[in-house]
C-alpha cells in the first residue's frame, strides 16, 4: 500500500489503542479539514464582535426610543404646565368681587340694595305668529259644488 498512511506510533498519528487493532489510514482531506489553533482563534474573536455590535446597535436603538419618548413626555408636560396656569389664572379671575357682582346682576337678574334696575325694552316687540289657511273668500270657488272637495283640490294643486 504505497501513499497510504498508516497510524501507528512511530508515524506520529494516535496510537493503536490495543496491539493487533486495524489501523485506520489517514487520509490528506482529513488532515486539511483539521483546524489549527489560530483559526480557531479567529472564527471565536468573529463570533464576539459579531456578538458586541449586536448588542451595540441594540442598545443604541433602545437609547433613542428611550429619548424620543422622554422627548413627547417633556411636551406634554410643559402643555400640561400651560394649562395649569391658564386653570389658575381662571380661578382667580372667577374669585374676583367685580366677576362675581357683574356675573349676579347679567345672569342672575340681581340687585344690589337700594339699587333701581332699569329694563330696556325694544322699540317694537316682534310677535311670532303663523299664517294660517287663506281665508275662503281670498279664492275663488269654481268647484263649489264639491263641497271640501274643492278645498282638497285647491290645498294640493292651487289655483287652476
Amino acid at each position: 500500500m504505497a501513499g497510504t498512511t498508516f497510524n501507528s506510533p512511530d508515524s506520529g498519528g494516535p496510537p493503536a489503542s490495543e496491539p493487533g487493532a486495524p489501523v485506520t489510514p489517514v487520509t490528506a482531506i482529513q488532515r486539511s479539514r483539521a483546524i489549527s489553533p489560530a483559526q480557531l482563534t479567529v472564527l471565536v474573536v468573529c463570533c464576539v464582535s459579531i456578538y458586541f455590535v449586536v448588542a451595540f446597535y441594540g442598545k443604541s436603538l433602545d437609547s433613542y426610543r428611550l429619548n424620543q419618548r422622554a422627548n413627547i413626555v417633556l411636551r406634554e408636560n410643559a402643555l400640561l404646565e400651560r394649562q395649569i396656569k391658564e386653570l389658575q389664572e381662571r380661578v382667580a379671575y372667577l374669585s374676583t368681587e367685580s366677576y362675581v357682582e357683574t356675573t349676579a346682576r347679567e345672569k342672575l337678574n340681581l340687585v344690589k340694595p337700594n339699587d333701581r334696575p332699569i329694563v330696556v325694552l325694544p322699540a317694537q316687540l316682534e310677535v311670532a305668529g303663523v299664517e294660517g289657511p287663506p281665508l275662503p273668500s281670498e279664492y275663488p270657488r269654481p268647484l263649489a259644488d264639491l263641497g271640501h272637495a274643492a278645498d282638497w283640490l285647491y290645498f294640493f294643486f292651487g289655483n287652476r
